[in-house]
């Protein structure tokens, strides 16, 4: 028999987004450098959409073990739009904030939206097969979990939204020191 609640949680965990348990970065030491103000107020307005997005996860349905396989599987559906709702506001946050105020930033930037449009293509991808999907037992609503989760296997990096954009040093100390995404990432 499926239990329930734990499928939603390697289900939520495989798409590493909650970010929460997105591998949050250490609290910054001070090495004398400091990142420029302005690139402090982007990362600001970065993190900002984050926290929208990841607020919309920070409740997933609650599941009960053997309980109805097709409302269960409504469920999982449910959550999966709000955590494609979720992605919409970590993009949203990204493009919000303008282009980056550091020089070779642009990259970074662009691989950071891109890995937000590819995850959020699968998951959407993911979510309708599951509409579609015919939930009538336990046995078939394994089945579509299982393959949801294979789907989101790839996606299970740690470092949650800002990770690509942490690749850009002067954006990474950026983001040290935003008291929105040290808010954020539990570094406050």
């Amino acid at each position: 028999m499926l239990n329930s609640r734990r499928s939603m949680a390697v289900l939520v965990s495989s798409l590493g987004l909650a970010v929460a348990a997105c591998g949050s970065p250490p609290a910054p030491q001070d090495t004398g450098q400091h990142a420029d103000p302005a690139a402090i107020a982007w990362a600001d307005k970065v993190c900002t959409g984050v926290q929208a997005g990841s607020a919309k996860l920070s409740n997933p349905p609650s599941l009960q073990s053997g309980g109805d396989a097709a409302k269960t599987a409504d469920a999982i559906v449910k959550f999966l739009g709000s955590i494609s709702s979720a992605l919409d506001d970590m993009a949203g946050g990204i493009k919000a904030a303008g282009p980056a105020p550091v020089p070779n930033a642009q990259a970074a930037v662009d691989k950071a939206a891109g890995t937000l449009g590819e995850t959020k293509t699968m998951l959407d991808r993911t979510k309708s097969k599951m509409e579609q999907a015919k939930v009538g037992d336990q046995s078939s609503l394994q089945k579509l979990v299982t393959d949801a989760d294979a789907s989101f296997a790839k996606l299970s990096e740690p470092g949650g939204p800002i990770k690509d954009l942490r690749a850009n040093p002067e954006l990474n100390l950026a983001f040290d020191e935003s008291p929105t995404c040290r808010r954020v990432y539990g570094n406050a």
